[in-house]
């Protein structure tokens, strides 16, 4: 990676509460209200944690870190989708540097460890009257010190946990750290060479790749097909039976492996 400065936005503005509806919905009240970059909001738990598409996130009070940044991105809003993409790099690399671990990415922006989900990311951003992107909430699920019991038999096949991984119980603030020097690394690397090196930090990370999916929306199959590559939209692109490669934006499509 190119040596750039690396400007720690995140470090210094942590708000701490012992209990929210949401982190995206409290970041989001405070982004309103004129809050700086950088801003993070934590939450010990969360009482309507949120995830894509509306899902219900988990988030008992004590197990996982469950936390939104506040951005203010200088980029046009059609490339809003690189911050997701950044911050699920951002995330690998520092779970990675806590556990030994080795995780991956599957499309647009699940973390993924032993072939189940341990964190989740869903972001936010309003836009002002000239287009450009005013603010953007980045928020962050990772299943630290969950147990089987938590997660209970309906997510038990498809959810993990550091702890389940590894036997080793995590502090949270270790996490948040070592997630918050990936990012600053990341976000100021971005912000002075673009998005070329981290877009193939993501595709190295990817488990969707190259493996056949099937495009639904509102649980109707519309597409079926080989995932080859992700624009700098961040839209995945599919290549079906015929040879013909369709894109498609993970705001409104769930892509589910065959």
């Amino acid at each position: 990676m190119k040596m750039v400065e690396i400007k720690k936005i995140l470090h210094n503005k942590i708000h701490y509460y012992e209990q929210l509806d949401s982190t995206n919905l409290k970041a989001l009240e405070l982004a309103k209200q004129g809050a700086v970059e950088g801003t993070v909001v934590v939450a010990a738990r969360q009482t309507a944690g949120r995830g894509r598409l509306r899902r219900k996130w988990e988030s008992p009070e004590g197990k996982g870190l469950w936390f939104s940044m506040i951005l203010r991105p200088t980029i046009a809003a059609e490339y809003c989708a690189q911050i997701t993409l950044l911050t699920a790099v951002a995330v690998v690399k520092a779970l990675q540097v806590v556990t030994d671990k080795k995780f991956s990415i599957k499309w647009p922006n699940d973390i993924m460890l032993d072939g189940k989900k341990v964190c989740g990311i869903l972001a936010e951003m309003a836009l002002a009257a000239d287009g450009s992107i005013e603010y953007a909430v980045v928020g962050i699920g990772i299943n630290i010190n969950m147990s089987s019991e938590d997660f209970g038999a309906q997510l038990e096949a498809t959810a993990t946990s550091l702890y389940l991984a590894t036997g080793i119980e995590y502090e949270h603030e270790q996490v948040l750290k070592a997630f918050l020097d990936e990012f600053d690394l990341l976000y100021s690397h971005w912000h002075c060479c673009g998005f070329a090196l981290i877009r193939q930090d993501w595709l190295d990370y990817s488990c969707t790749l190259g493996h056949k999916v099937t495009v639904r929306d509102n649980d109707t199959e519309i597409y079926s097909g080989v995932a080859e590559d992700m624009d700098d939209y961040g839209s995945l692109l599919v290549r079906n039976a015929a040879g013909k490669i369709e894109s498609f934006d993970f705001g409104e499509i769930s892509i589910r492996s065959c």
